[in-house]
């Protein structure tokens, strides 16, 4: 799933989320607080009975207070969990703030009621509050490690609380703690930063292997598997609300007779023309362009009808004319385009990529038959 990234500027910075990486990766990096949904339930489940131990022991208003307070808590932070995943803070963009902001103060109540136990004097509240600390620490290091600043955050707010009421509290011997406290603190920050250049290359190999994988290494562009896969989650997408997209099929004409007369380096080095001419083209973040294979190019508009993909038709048919003069090329690169619009939620229920992709293939072969170097839509469940 794909998290929303924090929208206040003090989040942004603790979870680096102006990091220069794609959004994707981004996203992938601060998926852990809202992750693993078994450890915190976990979580609270330790909680719960380290309170309730300090409650039965000494129930004063203090540790009656903290069990009440963390209860509240955990609830509403499993609860904006739920609602994370369910809508991805999309509906409610500060949703992510809060949810980390409630991670800031469960990790301050832990570490003042951990405190509590310390000063408490009580020998089994004592070992059970500071060992119970450690473990949250090294579940924080681990869980966080795609934002060690917002993790190391975390760790201070439950560390120092712990470390400062051994000032106040009658063993002397528990004041070592005040001379472990650099050297710990320190190890956990350099334990987040390798642990998240752990994560981040093997995030950034990832993304470079699914590029290899999804992209066409002559022109850049998605190759079949990519922009199919695309076109698929983008049906995926309008059967469930009523979206509008649009299919260009483009075939460039006469490109045989490029390879035949020129050579197949002048014919790689047209194609990787015609990619850069579809690149200039496409919209940030809308549209989407791919190469099926030899001179078969996609262009995947999406929020698109009739108007914006017609005139992306011409705008390529006439780029590619002026290229041709403006380069004074020894051959004329042309192109013929089928157009398959979708409109409209209820038409997608028996249909594919490959469904489509042969709608415009249709209008591509109309477009052929009309002398070429011109588009054609296709008729039919696509168009209106």
């Amino acid at each position: 799933m794909e998290y929303q990234l924090p929208a206040t500027k003090a989040m942004r910075w603790l979870t680096n989320a102006d990091a220069p990486y794609d959004t994707r990766i981004r996203s992938e990096l601060i998926a852990g607080p809202f992750s693993s949904k078994g450890v915190l339930w976990v979580g609270w489940f330790n909680s719960l009975v380290i309170c309730t131990v300090a409650v039965t022991l000494h129930p004063s208003q203090f540790f009656i207070a903290w069990l009440i307070i963390d209860s509240m808590i955990w609830v509403s932070r499993l609860a904006l969990l739920y609602w994370i995943n369910k809508y991805g803070g999309q509906k409610y963009p500060y949703v992510i703030d809060l949810s980390l902001l409630l991670g800031l103060v469960w990790a301050a109540e832990l570490g003042l009621g951990t405190a509590g136990c310390l000063i408490s004097g009580d020998a089994i509240l004592q070992v059970l509050g500071c060992t119970s600390m450690v473990s949250v620490n090294a579940a924080i290091a681990m869980r966080n490690q795609g934002v060690p600043r917002y993790a190391f955050t975390q760790i201070l707010l439950t560390d120092v609380p712990m470390k400062l009421a051994t000032l106040f509290q009658p063993e002397p011997l528990l004041r070592i703690f005040l001379l472990q406290a650099p050297l710990y603190l320190t190890g956990m920050w350099l334990l987040l930063n390798t642990l998240n250049d752990n994560l981040v290359r093997a995030l950034l190999a990832e993304a470079k292997n699914e590029i290899r994988a999804t992209h066409d290494p002559l022109t850049g562009l998605y190759n079949r598997m990519g922009i199919l896969e695309l076109i698929e989650n983008t049906l995926a997408r309008s059967r469930h609300a009523d979206k509008h997209f649009a299919v260009l099929y483009i075939d460039l004409d006469g490109f045989k007779s490029i390879n035949d007369n020129h050579g197949h380096a002048e014919g790689d080095k047209a194609l990787a023309e015609f990619g850069a001419t579809l690149k200039s083209i496409v919209r940030l973040n809308q549209d989407c362009a791919g190469r099926l294979g030899g001179d078969e190019f996609i262009l995947l508009m999406n929020n698109s009808g009739m108007t914006s993909a017609t005139l992306a038709a011409q705008r390529i048919i006439e780029t590619l004319r002026q290229a041709s003069e403006r380069c004074a090329l020894p051959y004329a690169l042309q192109a013929s385009i089928g157009i398959a619009l979708f409109e409209g939620a209820d038409s997608t229920s028996h249909t594919c990529a490959q469904t489509v992709i042969a709608h415009a293939d249709g209008a591509l072969y109309e477009a052929k038959r009309a002398g070429k170097n011109c588009f054609r839509i296709a008729p039919g469940q696509f168009a209106t």
